[in-house]
Order: C-alpha cells, then structure tokens, then sequence
C-alpha cells in the first residue's frame, strides 16, 4: 500500500526501483517476556477475571481506528450466548475511557467482562507490557486502519493466536487460517465468530500460535529487518549517483 501511494508521484520505472521494508519485534525482549516470572491467575483475580476463564486481550489506544467498538460489539454478541459465558475481554492502553466514551462503553452492559487496563498500571518497563500479554488466551485487534501493528508482531511471536483485519499490512503477517484469523474491518459478527473457532478448537488455536510465533520470528526480526533497510538505503543512494 505504502508502495502504491508513493508510486503516483514518480515515473512507472522509478516507481519498479521502490523497495518495501517492514516494521519488526525484538526476539531478544520476547524471549524475557516468556522467561520472566509473571503471576497468570494473580493478575486474573486482581481484575475479577475467573482463572479458568478464556481472555481476549487486546494492546494499543483505545481509539476508533483500532476496532473498539466492533470488538466491544463482538463481546455483547457473545455475551448472550451461553456457550460463551467464559470468555472476558481485556484492553490494554495508555489511557481510560472518559465522558462519553466510558457513557458507550457501559452501554454494552458487559460488566467485568469488558475491562480497559491502563497500561501503567501493569508497570513502567517495556517488558512489563509484554509479559502482560500471557494473561490472555488470543489476541484481537480489529482495526479499520494500519500500518504493520508492532503489538500484533509482538503477540504473535509470544505465541498466542490471533485475529485482526484484512487491511494494509496486515495481512503480510497474519495470513487467514495459516499464521492466525483475518476479518474484514467493523466485522463484528466474524469476530465473535473468530473468537469462538479459537475457544472451540483448541488444536486448531495451538497451530496458529505456533505457525504466527515461527513465522514472525522469521521474517520480523528487527536485527534482519535493519540490515535489509540499510542495504535499500544503499542500493537507492547508489542509483543517484
């Protein structure tokens, strides 16, 4: 997408040399956030999560363009199912909903089932977030616009399975059925649905842990990310000269 766009202000043979580099995760810090010692069924009763209960966990702003209402309208979907009695959802972010977002956000009448975590309250170092993430069962983030979402990345690699949207660089990473689950945007009906293949098919939820994590490591490495970024950096400054 970012090739396309800059593409309409150059020639179509310049446009051919553009080369795409991707955003990356440090394989070093996940690798501490999954040796780190991290009190799973502590931080669940602080939050008056059930610890058998399956966690939906969701990590940036909590904002319009990141899906908070297509994810909050996928929870109250499921709320009225009772097979899905069990599954709470949690968002991490830098800050709380006021006014009358917090006004919506109750709307959905979800109770302790929907629960924005203010991101410093879980601590002050970037692992701490990080390690945060194993409270949960899946990953969510249905946003309507992106680049290629670090936190995504990140979950990923720590291994859990997860669900975003069919949109800008997205799908470069989560690959339907095969890295993880892809919905359209504002699909909060396939959301719901997504969720539950995940509840339901444990087998199926641990191939796709297991696909994502292999697969981000391998291509989203930061360390190869930077050396590919500076070998286009000079391939570019050479065809100048």
């Amino acid at each position: 997408h970012a090739k396309a766009y800059y593409s309409r202000h150059y020639s179509p043979e310049f446009s051919e040399k553009i080369e795409v580099t991707y955003t990356s995760m440090n394989p070093d810090e996940i690798d501490r956030a999954l040796e780190a010692e991290f009190d799973r069924d502590g931080w669940r009763e602080k939050l008056g999560i059930p610890r058998d209960a399956f966690v939906v966990i969701t990590v940036g702003n909590f904002i319009d363009r990141k899906g908070r209402w297509t994810l909050l309208e996928a929870a109250a979907l499921l709320n009225k199912e009772p097979a899905a009695s069990d599954i709470y959802f949690v968002w991490l972010s830098p800050f709380l909903p006021e006014g009358e977002d917090a006004f919506r956000v109750e709307g959905y009448g979800l109770g302790g089932r929907f629960q924005v975590v203010l991101s410093d309250s879980v601590g002050t170092e970037r692992l701490d977030v990080l390690k945060f993430f194993r409270i949960a069962d899946v990953f969510a983030l249905p946003s309507f616009v992106e680049g290629l979402p670090i936190a995504l990345l990140e979950a990923m690699a720590l291994g859990l399975p997860c669900i975003s949207t069919n949109v800008f660089a997205i799908p470069e990473a989560l690959k339907h059925e095969k890295t993880g689950l892809l919905i359209e945007a504002g699909d909060s009906a396939g959301l719901a649905e997504s969720i539950l293949k995940y509840k339901d098919e444990p087998d199926f939820r641990a191939e796709m842990a297991e696909s994502g994590r292999e697969y981000v490591l391998s291509h989203f490495d930061e360390r190869e990310v930077a050396r590919r970024v500076v070998s286009a950096y000079k391939r570019a400054l050479d065809l100048e000269t």
